[in-house]
């Protein structure tokens, strides 16, 4: 999920923004929540200082502030605690944007205010798929969570909990995913998920596994176990074998 957080001194503005913003993800369904929308640059920081992770949205009006170096100071701040957040200035003349990439602050967008309302708006739309994709990729390049996509929002659950993903007969890009505690259903192709992990092997042309959950392989009865009772298993080809035994040996250290 992406937070938002919105600093403007303007009360007019500062409900403009958080309407829009609310109207807009709510109509797109976006993985987004709203968190703070504030005018005390003092709420910010505690904001910042006591979140624990970095999928946030911050936008920030400069002239909240009584002079563009206090704004640069605030970025700053977010930019010391939270390196990877995305941070989008609202400012109504460009040298605050000059000052802005001369303190490295690597801001999202700058947004003018002399833009007309539609123009503010887009970029706003703009910026938040950004955020999102940004939050994404994080995601996904994350070697200990399996993500997933439901409907128009991703989610993870830890690599170790993973047993298996298997095809689902007569649906095309249609797949279900099995967990230790959980069955999910949902769209993706086998041939995409087995590349994203090194951990996850092609065992049949309908199942891909997670070897690190594999306890057990039968290679006469051309299976692979899950669990100490040998209940759930996944079929093993037998031209898989040979390429199994090596990626099973590689992940446990054995070869």
């Amino acid at each position: 999920m992406l937070e938002i957080i919105i600093l403007e001194d303007s009360r007019h503005h500062l409900t403009w923004i958080a309407n829009f913003i609310k109207r807009y993800t709510e109509f797109e369904e976006l993985d987004t929540s709203i968190k703070l929308v504030t005018s005390d640059v003092r709420s910010i920081q505690k904001f910042v200082k006591m979140s624990n992770h970095q999928n946030i949205l911050f936008f920030l009006n400069a002239e909240s502030l009584a002079s563009d170096l206090n704004i640069i100071e605030l970025g700053k701040y977010i930019r010391h605690w939270l390196p990877l957040a995305s941070l989008v200035f609202i400012n109504g003349h460009e040298k605050l944007s000059t000052l802005i990439l001369e303190h490295r602050l690597t801001p999202l967008d700058c947004i003018s205010k002399n833009k007309n309302v539609d123009d503010i708006e887009e970029s706003i739309r703009e910026d938040i798929n950004i955020a999102l994709g940004l939050v994404v990729s994080h995601m996904k390049n994350n070697p200990d969570k399996f993500v997933y996509k439901l409907h128009t929002r991703y989610y993870d659950i830890p690599m170790s909990e993973v047993l298996y993903v298997a095809s689902k007969p007569n649906h095309v890009n249609r797949v279900v995913l099995y967990a230790k505690n959980k069955i999910i259903e949902i769209n993706d192709s086998l041939s995409s998920i087995e590349k994203r992990h090194q951990n996850l092997f092609r065992s049949h042309k309908g199942f891909v596994i997670n070897l690190m959950s594999v306890s057990y392989f039968d290679i006469r009865l051309n299976r692979v176990y899950f669990d100490v009772d040998n209940q759930i298993w996944c079929p093993l080809s037998v031209r898989k074998k040979q390429n199994f035994k090596k990626a099973w040996q590689r992940i446990h250290g054995l070869n």
